[in-house]
């Protein structure tokens, strides 16, 4: 497998079969083609308030108005959440994507197809047209179109979702009548403020924008549970659990409060709260994500039944390729008074993310307390090598809060199985690299230590490391990775470097033997003449 199908992620709890990934469409006037092929400008600042005439926000809605609906028809589809957190870890940012950046994150996501298409506006009518796009092939499929008056943009949405179920190999299981009654009432102004808040870039103007939504709709659940996931993400763990404690039980939006709400509570202290609310979500469904934070809710409450390492084994068996479910095994069962057995899985966590520094200080803390010193003493220089900024946590302190919590229920799981150190290290020579020609010769140094670290008998990085502290000035270091470099394979060219930072820390004799090892395989060398003149 290749790094690229390497970055790979895994929705869990998701039905069987490649979803579809819905891209937010644009207004038909700016838009260059249905797969929006090219590039797309980075949008201006945020502008001030929309006003009532502002249509902007319907790609915005739409995009989240459709997998909604394409979801309730029996189509798989990820959400506008599950799109913004993939999108948020791979580090695109939150603008009008491309059509190549469209794919990748589809593909990142596990889509085999995705909904591309705009939206036109003429008057008070609303025009929706879009296609399926495979991403595998490019090829498009026929257009899918609806039009309307503006204030029925959720029908016309529904319309859309019904005609691309109804086009697949099997027709939903639901009428057309049953799938439209099943659509969440809203009056259009507090489904246009919903979508000015979606569109919003400013978390304030978000919240204050969902909480006019709110007051026009009181009983927009849709609304309320962005509300209360924007408060949560903010620190506003009181009020966004306050704010979802209001969604019913009935809903279809209860079972996401209550994840929610189990989040707030556990980020607040009250964790044998956290604990009943993930053990009940677990009695009607134990997902890898409830267990986990039922976990450690149980954990850091101090609560020993159910025992917390049992639940996160039951969710590594369902979710075994989740990083964050094996450190947080390996941390339970350290805090459990298991040190071998932690080991062994910061081992795995190490081997498929060596650059996880978390795991890496544990790893130290659970070699000591299993006695090993002289292993936790060599496995610290890996700490510091790797991620100096953690160089005060040389002693266990169980009391620091590296466990993982995980936000949504609906997992992201980033597969790196096959990244072996060696392909870690190539990553982080190419970071020092441009950081070098960047002129910041200290970052370089950094991310070259680290691939040394990671892939020791490279001669090649001990040479850009060499370099690169000759470029810092930092005459010691370079000539110990040059003579390692020169260990590994005796290259004239490499040695004339080394006489010649030998000659600039004023190390002459040196240099001179040096130079005249070089002449005698080279005796054309440039360089190595220019140390023996005086």
């Amino acid at each position: 497998m290749t790094l690229v199908a390497a970055a790979l992620f895994v929705l869990s709890a998701s039905a069987a079969g490649p979803p579809l990934m819905v891209v937010p469409p644009e207004p038909a006037a700016e838009r260059v083609d249905p797969a929006l092929v090219g590039p797309v400008p980075e949008p201006a600042p945020a502008p001030p308030p929309l006003s009532p005439s502002d249509t902007s926000w319907i790609g915005e809605a739409i995009g989240d108005l459709l997998p909604r609906a394409l979801l309730r028809a029996g189509v798989q589809a990820l959400t506008r959440d599950d799109r913004r957190r993939a999108q948020a870890a791979l580090e695109i940012p939150a603008v009008p994507l491309t059509r190549a950046t469209s794919i990748r994150l589809a593909e990142a996501l596990g889509a085999a197809r995705l909904v591309v298409g705009s939206y036109e506006t003429m008057g008070e009518t609303l025009s929706l047209s879009f296609r399926l796009l495979d991403a595998a092939r490019g090829t498009l499929s026929a257009p899918f179109v609806a039009s309307g008056p503006l204030e029925t943009v959720a029908a016309l949405v529904d319309a859309v979702a019904w005609d691309m179920a109804a086009a697949g190999p099997e027709a939903p299981a639901p009428s057309r009548d049953a799938f439209s009654s099943t659509r969440p009432e809203a009056k259009f102004e507090a489904l246009r403020a919903y979508g000015q808040g979606l569109a919003a870039r400013n978390v304030v103007n978000k919240a204050r924008l969902m909480r006019r939504a709110l007051a026009l709709e009181p009983g927009f659940e849709v609304a309320r549970l962005e509300l209360g996931r924007l408060q949560i993400e903010t620190g506003e763990f009181s009020a966004g659990h306050d704010t979802l404690a209001r969604i019913p039980a009935a809903s279809s939006h209860a079972r996401a409060a209550r994840f929610l709400q189990g989040l707030a509570q556990l980020e607040i202290g009250r964790y044998r709260e956290a604990a009943a609310v993930y053990a009940r979500l677990a009695e009607e469904s134990a997902t890898p994500a409830v267990l986990n934070n039922q976990a450690l809710a149980l954990l850091r409450g101090g609560i020993r039944e159910p025992r917390p390492s049992s639940l996160l084994r039951r969710a590594i068996e369902m979710e075994p390729a989740s990083l964050d479910l094996l450190f947080n095994l390996a941390w339970t069962l350290l805090s459990e008074g298991d040190p071998g057995a932690a080991e062994f899985f910061l081992r795995e966590v190490l081997e498929k993310e060596p650059l996880d520094g978390h795991a890496r200080v544990v790893l130290v803390w659970a070699l000591r307390r299993a006695g090993r010193a002289k292993y936790a003493d060599e496995a610290w220089k890996g700490v510091v090598t790797l991620s100096p900024g953690y160089d005060g946590l040389a002693r266990p302190d169980l009391g620091r809060r590296f466990e993982r919590i995980l936000p949504a229920e609906r997992m992201l799981v980033l597969a790196r199985g096959t990244r072996t150190p060696a392909e870690v290290a190539a990553g982080l020579i190419g970071k020092a690299e441009r950081l070098g020609a960047a002129g910041d010769t200290a970052a370089a140094v950094r991310e070259l230590e680290r691939a040394a670290y990671l892939d020791p008998h490279a001669e090649r990085i001990h040479l850009l490391l060499a370099r690169a502290y000759r470029a810092h000035g930092l005459g010691d270091r370079a000539v110990n990775s040059y003579l390692m470099t020169l260990w590994a394979q005796d290259e004239p060219s490499v040695r004339a470097e080394l006489a010649g930072v030998l000659k600039e820390m004023g190390r002459h004799q040196e240099a001179r033997v040096e130079a005249e090892k070089v002449l005698r395989q080279d005796p054309q060398n440039d360089a190595a003449r220019r140390v023996l003149q005086r």
